[in-house]
């Protein structure tokens, strides 16, 4: 708190140098996330039946100086709900970060999630990873342009200690319009996940989806009518064990909406792209959800077979103005068996960013 309060007041003396180089900004948000996993009719076998909800408010300050030159500073402030008796968490971040014309932009230190622009699925974070960990510690390299969006981001989740092992990942995402209906795309992570002090072992977590997107709706009437193919292939190793494994799928996604309504149903038939999910490290734990950051459902079959998993969404996503999003879904998860369960989705997104202070 105190290395904090230092912060602010060197913007507060910088701001009141006067320098005409030196802007004030602020960003401000807010995200409120209902989301209720009810998976009994499959007994948990993938994913256990649950409840996140809770909400979260990031506000940032900061200088811009010179051209495209920023220097931010803010915090995160999130609550569960039903733990009245609970303090809220508090994470710091400090940044910098840096824009030109060409859309190109560089930020380096504890920065927001919210600074990425391109499309991460289920395949890379769970809803509950998405939501808890709202800052990156390390870099963000984006260029986006008007028909395209590149990124990579790097971020050291896990410094060696007596009991946190070493832990990093880096995500990129890219996309680029080769027609106003046709784009080659991709996401991918690439995630090291060490010892600790006390627990030996080193497992690599690595997965990529290139994919093309086809998008229809500058030919029909539609507000979006999308078709995305693409393969997923992974790389898993478990050090300790000397055991590789290979996992490769193909994943088909359809999304159409008109008037804020709308349907999108992801299909992907392959092998397990979590094959370790429970095996035990060397303390005798399953790695599980400290290992991998995507959705278990993603497991497929726990026999080792290739097998199918279907995600159907039925939903309703309204922008109130350019600030305010809601959305409302019901979404039904399906295996090999039949249906695993369903997720019933309110969420409420306020993004005021890179707002300048008003002039008196």
């Amino acid at each position: 708190m105190k290395r904090f309060i230092l912060c602010i007041a060197a913007l507060a003396l910088a701001l009141s140098a006067g320098a005409q180089s030196i802007r004030p900004e602020w960003d401000v948000y807010f995200w409120g996330n209902l989301v209720n996993d009810e998976f009994d009719i499959s007994q948990g076998v993938l994913v256990p039946s649950g409840t996140i909800g809770a909400l979260r408010l990031s506000p940032y300050v900061g200088i811009g100086f010179g051209r495209g030159h920023k220097l931010k500073t803010g915090f995160d402030v999130m609550k569960d709900f039903g733990t009245a008796n609970l303090k809220p968490t508090l994470e710091f971040a400090f940044w910098y970060q840096y824009n030109n014309d060409n859309g190109f932009m560089l930020a380096a230190g504890i920065l927001p999630f919210s600074l990425m622009g391109g499309y991460n699925s289920s395949l890379l974070f769970s809803d509950a990873s998405r939501f808890y960990d709202a800052h990156a510690d390390g870099f963000l390299l984006r260029w986006q342009r008007e028909k395209s969006n590149y990124e990579i981001l790097f971020d050291w989740c896990g410094k060696f200690d007596e009991t946190r092992r070493e832990e990093f990942y880096v995500t990129t995402t890219g996309s680029g319009w080769v027609t106003p209906w046709l784009a080659l795309c991709w996401e991918g992570m690439f995630h090291h996940y060490a010892s600790s002090a006390t627990v030996q072992g080193v497992v690599d977590d690595h997965i990529l989806h290139p994919y093309v997107q086809f998008e229809f709706s500058p030919l029909l009437p539609m507000d979006r009518l999308e078709l995305s193919l693409g393969g997923v292939a992974g790389y898993q190793m478990d050090r300790r064990n000397n055991d590789r494994r290979l996992p490769l799928g193909a994943m088909a996604t359809v999304d159409a909406r008109k008037w804020g309504f709308g349907v999108r149903n992801t299909f992907y038939y392959g092998q397990n792209q979590m094959p370790f999910y429970h095996t035990k490290d060397a303390a005798g734990e399953e790695f599980g959800a400290n290992l991998y950051m995507r959705s278990s459902w993603w497991q497929i079959r726990l026999d080792g077979q290739a097998g199918l998993y279907d995600r159907l969404e039925a939903y309703w996503m309204k922008s109130l103005n350019d600030y305010v999003e809601l959305g409302v879904h019901a979404v039904f998860h399906f295996d090999y068996l039949g249906l695993l369960g369903f997720q019933q989705i309110l969420q409420a997104k306020v993004n005021l960013e890179a707002l300048s202070f008003r002039k008196r």
